[in-house]
């Protein structure tokens, strides 16, 4: 994996978000859940826990539990419906083409 893809990676959030564009992280208040290893700035993350810590996944596209009750109640509830669909993007496509897609550099697939 090429360093700029390694460093880019840190903006796939676990729930499905593209950190990229976050205030808090043109800020340096934050640098990406999966570089911070689940700590934000809300304090550790539940979903990072779940996925990450105690299932061994990249992402909760990849869980066969996917969309859980621990998912769905740790989203607000009007992006629960965007970030499952991004999460099964990431999945079908993976994380590389899904970073790409939503940084502008492929064509999103229509919904």
């Amino acid at each position: 994996m090429e360093q700029c893809e390694y460093l880019n990676r840190r903006f796939a959030a676990v729930c499905g978000r593209y950190c990229a564009p976050c205030d808090g992280r043109q800020h340096s208040a934050c640098r990406g859940c999966a570089y911070q290893l689940g700590a934000t700035r809300r304090g550790e993350c539940a979903i990072f826990a779940c996925c990450v810590e105690a299932r061994g996944l990249e992402h909760c596209g990849l869980c066969l539990d996917f969309p859980c009750q621990v998912f769905v109640s740790h989203v607000a509830p009007l992006e629960t419906a965007r970030l499952i669909r991004a999460l099964f993007r990431r999945a079908e496509i993976g994380t590389t083409a899904w970073l790409a897609e939503q940084a502008g550099l492929l064509p999103r697939e229509k919904a």
